[in-house]
């Protein structure tokens, strides 16, 4: 269902929506991919605070939602741990009454995140109970909706608005997302940039950019990197953050600063190098970066980022490897999780 789902959307927006697509940067997660997220995080959890993501009062948010992909993933993965007898139906009920949390800006993909979500759960919830609808789900702008203490979009709605005033007083354990990835318009005649967020892109000046060797920043700005920041930011002090975003940050000479930051600011970062990098390149070099687990061009990368409040700064980087095909790929993340026990595909990085 949900790869059906997502291949009709994706295709649709495509075709119907190419401008609204370029703008948010909008690719549409593969199920392994967000399957390997969420058990790398709950590994994250159980590592490092002794928690999984079924514990009460770990609260989950997905900030950049889509179709639902995350949390509907996120349910299927409980129903997995209550079927073995890991936890319980009232585990699930919890986490889906009140410790998921979803937010959406496109009033279409909102809608069918709302749908899918409820749909799963209702397999889960079986027969013989009532139908539950998801209240953590929030149709806002996640960068706007921390800029100001109320927004236009959410003063029109007012349940929504109530939704996200209680997404925003709720601390949250744990964000896993696609976040957007454009950078803006690509022809100063197209109309079509990205919207700036005036206190975010200061935190960014004073991280990214403050750490960074390069005079050269503009990437710093760039949709994926506003997401580091934000999420980095909400999560406070302790928390984990799984993420699968353009891979540039790994090697981009004007993206030091970012790596300098995440290395300060988190205790554990582990970086998994999906490859698939081929835009200008040619040959050996790009074969050698193997199909892209999307239909893009742009290499990307999954970043686990831990925060638990300790002395320690470790940075975990780990390569797919080369000439690899897009179901190879999904073959060796179907069969393993970032931030287990044992480390040894991962090697210390600089």
């Amino acid at each position: 269902k949900q790869k059906i789902i997502v291949t009709l959307y994706e295709n649709f927006f495509k075709k119907g929506f190419e401008r609204v697509t370029d703008a948010m940067g909008i690719v549409f997660t593969p199920v392994e991919v967000v399957d390997f997220i969420i058990r790398s995080v709950d590994n994250a959890l159980q590592k490092y605070f002794g928690k999984h993501l079924s514990d009460q009062n770990v609260h989950i948010l997905d900030p950049f939602t889509g179709t639902g992909t995350f949390i509907t993933r996120t349910l299927q993965y409980f129903k997995e741990q209550m079927d073995a007898s890991k936890i319980t139906y009232q585990d699930i009920l919890r986490k889906y009454m009140h410790e998921l949390h979803a937010n959406e800006i496109i009033l279409l993909s909102y809608y069918i995140a709302a749908i899918n979500i409820e749909a799963v759960f209702d397999e889960v919830n079986g027969p013989d109970r009532g139908y539950e609808p998801f209240d953590g789900i929030v149709l806002t702008d996640t960068f706007e909706s921390t800029e100001r203490e109320t927004l236009t979009i959410d003063q029109l709605f007012g349940q929504n608005n109530r939704r996200l005033a209680k997404e925003q007083a709720t601390p949250i354990t744990a964000i896993i997302s696609n976040p957007p990835y454009s950078v803006g318009q690509g022809n100063a005649n197209d109309n079509n940039q990205n919207t700036h967020y005036s206190q975010l892109e200061k935190r960014i000046e004073q991280t990214y950019v403050e750490n960074s060797r390069s005079s050269l920043n503009k990437s710093s700005y760039d949709s994926y990197i506003k997401a580091f920041r934000w999420a980095s930011d909400r999560i406070g002090e302790k928390g984990v953050i799984g993420f699968i975003t353009n891979s540039g940050y790994i090697d981009k000479g004007s993206l030091s600063g970012l790596r300098q930051s995440l290395h300060q600011e988190f205790n554990n970062v582990y970086v998994l190098n999906l490859r698939g990098a081929v835009k200008g390149k040619v040959g050996d070099i790009a074969r050698a970066e193997g199909q892209n687990v999307f239909d893009i061009q742009t290499g990307v990368a999954i970043i686990i980022l831990v925060k638990d409040g300790s002395d320690k700064h470790n940075i975990y980087y780990h390569d797919i490897g080369e000439h690899l095909s897009r179901n190879q790929k999904f073959t060796i993340l179907n069969k393993g999780q970032i931030a287990r026990n044992n480390l040894n595909e991962f090697s210390d990085a600089d």
